[in-house]
């Protein structure tokens, strides 16, 4: 998507001033559903502006991480506030989060694959002239991830878009108390992640996908429940906790099964193949063992 020609720029302000509260620590239960969209989406705005401004600059692994999950969350907040939002509104935001994320994340894959091939290299695989091909991709992802976010146009975008939804909220549900929407979007989002593993739990080997669905919707439930814990019952903490340490298992599979993908899809002039196949071969050997702590965790909340 072309954001210039989808979305006017507006002239720069201060609207998103740097805010480290945790989204949500505003919220009360007699908050509006309008009045909270803008509590929850400016602390994370804020942040997602600053490390865009940062990394123009450098290229910390870190900083490069949390702007992806910045992006994440305010496509979960869209969604959380999509039946007033509509669908297009919704749709034009979430698609230019991910596709910001996508390239952020750029930098973040190859970062796990050089962890990773790091890892095969002291075990005793002889892949030295891939890790260091690896090495160069990295430095090539970021070149590509600080020419596609430039920090002022991601802040006019947030800006733009942050505005247009809470105008459209205002004008549709200015007045309505947010307990009972965030308690039935939470539920839904229950519902979906509790779909999901039980279809990744139906067969004794799980497959890729169904892991990475599991993980997707994990990830959108705490999301919520990280934002509306403030106003809804129960408190959720420890579900917060359980989601997290399932988010890790699921994690660590996903980072074996992407670096796989990434090395397959990418072409090294200067590396044997043979060089490539060896780190292949450990990648899987890592990725069964991987795959099977994630599957018995996924089993476990779908029971």
């Amino acid at each position: 998507m072309d954001m210039d020609g989808d979305w006017p720029l507006p002239r720069l302000n201060a609207l998103f001033k740097v805010d480290r509260r945790p989204a949500g620590s505003s919220l009360s239960k007699a908050s509006s559903i309008a009045s909270t969209f803008s509590s929850l989406a400016t602390p994370v705005v804020a942040d997602a502006v600053q490390r865009a401004r940062e990394l123009s600059t450098n290229s910390d692994v870190e900083g490069f991480h949390q702007l992806r999950v910045a992006f994440r969350k305010l496509r979960a907040l869209y969604w959380a506030y999509s039946p007033y939002l509509g669908e297009e509104v919704t749709v034009q935001a979430t698609e230019e989060f991910k596709r910001l994320a996508a390239v952020a994340g750029e930098t973040r894959d190859w970062d796990i694959v050089g962890d990773l091939l790091k890892a095969a290299q002291e075990s005793g695989a002889s892949i030295d002239l891939l890790v260091a091909a690896a090495r160069e991709k990295r430095a090539q992802a970021v070149l590509h991830s600080q020419t596609m976010i430039k920090s002022d146009h991601v802040e006019a975008f947030l800006n733009e878009v942050v505005l247009r939804a809470q105008s459209s909220l205002q004008s549709r549900c200015d007045d309505l108390p947010i307990r009972a929407f965030a308690e039935e979007r939470v539920r839904s989002a229950q519902r979906a992640l509790q779909k999901r593993s039980r279809r990744a739990a139906r067969v004794e080997a799980s497959h890729e996908e169904d892991l990475h669905d599991v993980r997707k919707a994990g990830k959108k439930l705490r999301y919520l429940l990280e934002f509306f814990q403030p106003v809804i019952k129960g408190g959720h903490g420890r579900a917060i906790k359980e989601l997290t340490a399932v988010q890790n298992k699921l994690g660590a599979f996903n980072d074996i099964a992407a670096s796989e993908t990434l090395i397959r899809s990418t072409s090294f002039d200067e590396v044997p193949p043979e060089v490539v196949q060896a780190s292949l071969q450990w990648l899987r050997e890592q990725k069964c063992r991987r795959m099977q702590a994630a599957s018995r965790r996924v089993r476990f909340i779908a029971g």
